[in-house]
Formats: C-alpha cells, structure tokens, sequence
C-alpha cells in the first residue's frame, strides 16, 4: 500500500525540516511547531509500521487489532524519543549548548498525544483506501 520509497521520502522531509529548526532555533521561537512535528512523526511511524508489517504478513489483522499494535509502535517510539530529549537536555542544554527540548511533563505528555494522533490520521487512510480497494 505505501512504497518504501514515500516513506523514505517523508523521512528525509521531516529530518531536514527537524534539523532546520533546530539550527534556526524555530522550536524556541515558534513553539507551536513541536505540535506538527510530533503529528508527522507519529504519522510517519505508523506509516513505516504498516509497510512494514504488510511486507511480512501482507495483510494487518482486523481494524481494532491493527489500531492497537500500529499505535502501540508508535507509542514505543515516541517514549525513545523523549528519552533522546530528556538526555539532550541533561548532557547538553545543560552544559550552555542551545535550548531546552523539555519544557515540562505537559509538553512531554502533549508531545505523545500528537504522536498518536498522527498515528491515528495514518491508519484512518490506510483504513479508508484499504476498504476502497478491497470493493474492487
């Protein structure tokens, strides 16, 4: 359904854009943009999980089974990428190194919430295309 090269695609758009920001210090000027990060993020999960898991088993369980085990990677992965951010903060923002990635625990549980919702948008468009081609 996604072809590996869309999800490298998206990957590379959302690093580039990441690593722009970060040099450019849009996150601590603009600090809504963590929220579309995180939405990509977690939709590029998510996207990378149902390729995956359909390039194994070629097709995801029933729709709540699917749902659970896609957002569930998601999750894991969210929470790693926290950790990275907790980390940065205490090895190099803390050292005098650019800015703070942990504005406190609300940014931290915000941040997981937008990425289950972009895991979410990404599995409600599987589901919607996988159920018009299964029609054909």
């Amino acid at each position: 359904m996604f072809s590996l090269k869309s999800i490298i695609a998206l990957l590379a758009v959302i690093l580039i854009f990441h690593a722009t920001a970060i040099i450019n210090y849009w996150y601590w000027v603009f600090p809504w943009l963590d929220i579309p990060m995180h939405f990509f993020g977690g939709f590029w999960m998510a996207m990378f999980f149902v390729w995956l898991y359909h390039s194994k088993i070629s097709q995801l369980p029933s729709y709540l089974i699917a749902f659970l085990i896609t957002l569930s990677f998601v999750a894991l992965i969210g929470v790693f990428w926290e950790f990275l951010e907790f980390f940065y903060d205490v090895f190099v923002s803390s050292k005098g190194y650019y800015g703070y990635m942990q504005l406190s625990a609300a940014d931290t549980i915000a941040d997981l919430f937008f990425d289950l919702v972009g895991g979410s948008a990404l599995l409600g468009i599987y589901f919607l295309l996988k159920s018009k081609t299964d029609k054909l």
